[in-house]
C-alpha cells in the first residue's frame, strides 16, 4: 500500500532523530496508518499530503478534547 511504502521511506529519517522526537514521529505515523482507507481514497492528493491531513485531523481531535477537559 502506498501509505506503508511512504512510511517505510521515512525510516532512515526516523533513525537520525533523537529518541523523544522518534516517539513523536511514531505517534504521527500511527495516525496515518489508522486512516489508510481515507488516504487511499484521496486520489487528488499525494500520499504525503493525505498522510499529513490524517495527522492534522488526529491532532485537532486531541486539541479539542483538551479544550473540553479544561473548560
Amino acid at each position: 500500500m502506498k501509505v506503508e511504502q511512504k512510511l517505510e521511506s521515512l525510516m532512515q529519517y526516523r533513525s537520525e532523530l533523537r529518541e523523544d522526537d522518534r516517539k513523536v514521529l511514531d505517534r504521527l505515523m500511527s495516525f496515518a496508518r489508522d486512516r489508510v482507507r481515507a488516504c487511499a481514497k484521496a486520489d487528488n492528493l499525494s500520499v504525503l499530503e493525505s498522510m499529513l491531513l490524517a495527522m492534522v485531523i488526529e491532532q485537532q481531535k486531541i486539541i479539542e478534547e483538551i479544550q473540553v477537559q479544561t473548560a
